[in-house]
């Protein structure tokens, strides 16, 4: 009986555990994305205008007007990307972003 104690004691212990990791990691904000915009598979080089936005509405919206975007601090989960040249052809694509990594998203807007 003891014995039994002892394990379901250890085994709530480590799922607190896990679940405090857990919380901490979907808070976290470490996550590097790179989004490129491409033609003919290299570098646009044109103006492209980017929105990039969380799929289920939480946390900011990301502009800018360049071919290349960086955004250095993102938060774990699942994102849209729009990205529009010469104000007509438009293109997205969704992705998802994990704790402390970096990503690279291409995106052929020709």
């Amino acid at each position: 009986m003891k014995k039994t104690f002892h394990l379901l004691t250890i085994t709530s212990l480590l799922l607190g555990t896990t679940g405090v990791c857990n919380a901490a990691w979907a808070d976290s904000r470490s996550a590097e994305v790179r989004l490129v915009a491409t033609i003919n598979n290299g570098p646009a080089f044109q103006p492209v205008t980017w929105k990039v936005f969380r799929v289920d509405g939480k946390g900011e919206t990301y502009k800018s007007d360049r071919h290349v975007f960086t955004i250095d601090s993102l938060a774990p989960g699942r994102y849209t990307a729009i990205a529009k040249r010469n104000g007509q052809i438009e293109r997205k694509r969704d992705f998802y972003v994990m704790a402390d990594t970096t990503n690279k998203i291409n995106i052929p807007v020709d």
